[in-house]
């Protein structure tokens, strides 16, 4: 109702200025009443995200999606600890789950024994049992039902804390194993400062409470120097290494050109390279030599051969550099000009102790004699009489079939004998 409601339904005798006095106190009275109803109500929770907050949301939110137990949290303690004062921290039956984080990093999750019951109780039955728990070490059964409620916890967790300034470095833990003991704990972790969470809980509404605690590195690791860790460094930075591309560049010959030269250079001249060249192709990479090989083809195809233990020879002739004037170009189709003179071959009776001639020295033959056909050679009719005669004349004619003798029936042969 505005003022001028009230106003209008004052009666009419009374002023102005009583009608404002009436209407005024009517408002104090009003927030009067307003500040004693808002009496003992706590402040709206509008503070920022923290760890101990996020946990508190992460682990009630997980209880019900895993098991739909009702688990309220109480208070949250959160500390630094070390590795030495762990096992003095956690009670007796209680569960043990080592977690494992990234880079090698290992974490803890303990349920105490009200705890564990509590979930294999709701899994198991459908609700959590009013009476105490039997005193007993936690089973791998207990830990498997126990398992998927921590990793749901642990989840929920890195989730909601990510929203706070600072987050602590919780992610990506999750649980590896069940520890027998605390005895264990040393030797599974690192001795360096940890951060412990310590969360008092009920659950089944009140039914029965226990302690759920979180324990994660506050520092990395230093990595642990292992035997063989050195070699296998060393071999995964050598096949890295081996992995890069090299780019390796042949050159068949070396040229020294004058600078008015390469400026004469022309398209179809042709550079005089040896046959020698072809043995001593260079590999060269980053501008230094690697090896030598020797230029060939193999199906086909231009291949240099490597040779791994090239013969030491010095810069200046493994380099094969050569002065060309502009007068050496020539062309490689053809030979010009004339060969030069060899000059007159040595005597050689005088590298032979002697007793050798020379062309020049030796007398003339002479001509041998014309051969004289008539003379000495007798006529064919005269062979006989170096034989005893009888032998000239002309040959009888052949007489018989086909010119040739009746050399009459051959006799009987008769049969074969047997084979026995």
């Amino acid at each position: 109702m505005s003022r001028r409601d009230v106003f209008c339904q004052w009666p009419a005798c009374l002023g102005v200025k009583e009608h404002e006095r009436i209407l005024m106190a009517d408002e104090d009275l009003i927030s009067a009443m307003r500040r004693k109803a808002g009496v003992g109500r706590p402040p709206p929770d509008v503070t920022a995200m923290s760890a101990p907050k996020a946990l508190r949301l992460a682990l009630a939110k997980a209880a019900e999606d895993c098991t739909g137990m009702v688990l309220q949290v109480g208070e949250v303690i959160e500390e630094i600890t070390s590795v030495s004062r762990l096992p003095d921290s956690i009670d007796d039956h209680s569960l043990l789950a080592l977690l494992e984080g990234p880079d090698s990093a290992y974490g803890l999750a303990v349920f105490s024994l009200g705890v564990t019951t509590s979930v294999v109780e709701q899994l198991t039955t459908g609700k959590v049992q009013k009476y105490s728990p039997e005193k007993r070490d936690p089973t791998s059964t207990d830990s498997v039902m126990c398992f998927d409620v921590i990793d749901r916890m642990l989840a929920n967790f890195e989730t909601i804390v990510a929203e706070a300034s600072q987050p602590p470095e919780i992610a990506n833990y999750r649980t590896a194993a069940q520890l027998s003991e605390t005895r264990s704990i040393p030797i599974a972790f690192d001795d360096i400062r940890y951060r412990m969470y310590r969360v008092s809980v009920d659950m089944g509404r009140g039914v029965r409470q226990g302690e759920i605690m979180f324990v994660f590195p506050a520092s990395r690791p230093k990595p642990k120097v292992e035997a063989g860790m050195q070699t296998a460094w060393e071999t995964s930075f050598q096949a890295s290494v081996l992995k890069t591309e090299a780019q390796l560049s042949s050159v068949l010959h070396r040229v020294s050109l004058s600078l008015s030269d390469v400026a004469n250079l022309q398209v179809g001249m042709q550079i005089p390279v040896p046959k020698e060249a072809l043995n001593r192709v260079e590999l060269v990479a980053d501008g230094r030599r690697i090896s030598i090989g020797r230029l060939g083809q193999v199906n086909g195809h231009r291949a240099v051969r490597i040779n791994l233990n090239p013969v030491q020879e010095n810069d200046a002739d493994m380099s094969m550099t050569n002065d060309f004037s502009s007068g050496e170009m020539m062309d490689m189709n053809g030979t010009d000009g004339e060969m030069p003179d060899l000059g007159d071959l040595p005597d050689i009776g005088a590298d032979f102790g002697g007793g050798f001639e020379t062309p020049n020295s030796m007398g003339r033959l002479g001509d041998l004699p014309d051969p004289d056909l008539a003379m000495g050679v007798p006529s064919l009719s005269d062979i006989g009489s170096d034989f005893g005669g009888g032998f000239g004349g002309d040959l009888p004619p052949l007489t018989g079939d086909d010119g040739l003798p009746d050399s009459g029936d051959f006799p009987a042969m008769g049969d074969l004998p047997a084979l026995g």
